[in-house]
């Protein structure tokens, strides 16, 4: 999941998978540049990129209910964590069909006639299916990131660090017509999953679970 996201997000912004539909000049550019055989060629291949990083999203998430279920309020986290991992996967999902999908069409059916209006409409609503997702990652993040605060399941700087970069996720949407400060936004969140595939994969590989952090004992004696 890390390595797709590192190689689709630079590539995206260095070849320009699409141009920005937010310009007045929208409409005429996307017609011209979706005329173009390899510029559709370019998105069929950031489609099955930004697929990959939701098909490895399953392993990722799969790894934070284990953080969840080491946890003293495992119950309530994990609810969280697996509805909300199936809200953003479907979001994820959904808005890049949006997004780039629209090269598959053209290119697996010969007879289709590129509407553009129809084009800017799926473009448009990608920015509500990705916003959608976007915030229940972030609900997911800040959930696993204080529930591990109060009880234990990841150290505490990477669960610190997961609540501002969950926060910052849930606030992402507001930037959502700014591509380049959208893309920025996401590092935080990014350096976090990094950092937690990192830390299962080692407490993994010690065959052993995160510690949760024993809660205090009341004291009867004096009663």
């Amino acid at each position: 999941m890390v390595i797709a996201i590192l190689v689709n997000g630079p590539l995206s912004q260095a070849l320009q998978r699409i141009p920005s539909y937010w310009d007045a000049e929208a409409g005429g550019r996307i017609a011209s540049y979706l005329q173009d055989g390899a510029n559709v060629d370019h998105m069929v291949v950031f489609f099955a990129l930004s697929n990959l990083i939701f098909l490895f999203g399953i392993g990722f998430f799969a790894g934070l209910r284990r953080v969840s279920n080491n946890s003293d309020l495992s119950d309530w986290v994990s609810g969280v964590v697996s509805i909300g991992s199936g809200v953003f996967l479907a979001g994820g999902l959904l808005s890049e069909t949006m997004s780039t999908g629209i090269a598959v069409v053209l290119r697996s059916t010969p007879g289709y006639q590129l509407d553009v209006n129809a084009a800017l409409l799926l473009q448009g609503l990608w920015s509500t299916a990705i916003a959608q997702g976007q915030v229940a990652l972030g609900v997911v993040v800040v959930t696993i990131s204080v529930s591990s605060l109060l009880a234990g399941g990841l150290p505490r700087w990477l669960a610190w660090f997961g609540v501002i970069a969950g926060i910052v996720t849930i606030l992402r949407p507001v930037l959502i017509t700014q591509i380049p400060l959208f893309i920025i936004s996401f590092q935080p969140m990014f350096l976090w999953i990094a950092a937690l595939s990192v830390f299962l994969l080692r407490t993994a590989d010690d065959g052993g679970t995160p510690r949760r952090r024993p809660l205090p004992l009341k004291d009867y004696s004096a009663q």
